[in-house]
């Protein structure tokens, strides 16, 4: 991954929230006994947690914008973009890898997936 330093974060975040293609959101928390969850959907997140987790203060959220992979670490209370990484070609198809394992578990066909993950056809 490769950090964008010379950008103000939070206003690219803004962008790519406006301009690009979500691709996930993902925030962790951890419950009474240690152990740790991954929610979907920063919306979602709390709903889910339900009070069961403590949710980070801190989720990323990729995005596809203008042929490329942005990973943005978001500060959830207040919905602030604080750092904005761009992936590499390898954490891309690792990234493509994942979702589409993920996609076939869950009982979708390749075209689905396709269909709900255009900006993969970029990158294959």
């Amino acid at each position: 991954m490769k950090p964008l330093t010379e950008i103000n974060a939070n206003k690219f975040y803004t962008q790519l929230v406006l301009e690009g293609q979500l691709i996930e959101e993902l925030v962790e928390g951890v419950d009474e006994d240690g152990e740790w969850y991954k929610y979907y959907g920063f919306e979602d997140a709390e709903y889910e947690a339900d009070g069961e987790s403590t949710l980070n203060e801190y989720g990323n959220a990729l995005y596809f914008f203008e042929g490329k992979v942005y990973d943005a670490v978001v500060y959830l209370e207040n919905n602030e973009g604080s750092g904005i990484n761009e992936l590499d070609a390898s954490e891309i198809k690792a990234l493509i890898g994942r979702l589409r394992e993920e996609s076939e578990d869950l009982g979708y066909s390749e075209s689905d997936f396709l269909e709900s993950q255009p900006w993969v056809s970029h990158f294959e």
